[in-house]
């Protein structure tokens, strides 16, 4: 058989945080949010290291408009 079956490279929660640098609880609310790619061993969630890494490349956060940041006017009564 010459099928090129490609593995995923898979870490537990805390091995891909300390592989790219983050903060542990943030890579686990990733998961339980469901935003990253992730399966349950036993008691533990396996981690998709490169689909994770696609994940934080395309994850931008938006341009807060004028409108949205800062502090607003108020009307008074």
């Amino acid at each position: 058989m010459t099928d090129n079956i490609r593995i995923p490279r898979m870490r537990t929660i805390k091995e891909t945080a300390e592989l790219f640098d983050l903060p542990v609880h943030f890579v686990r609310q990733k998961v339980n949010d469901g935003e990253i790619v992730a399966v349950r061993a036993g008691r533990r969630f396996l981690v998709n290291i490169d689909r994770f890494a696609e994940y934080l490349d395309s994850n931008t956060i938006p341009q807060e408009s004028k409108a949205d940041s800062g502090i607003q006017p108020i009307a008074l009564r």
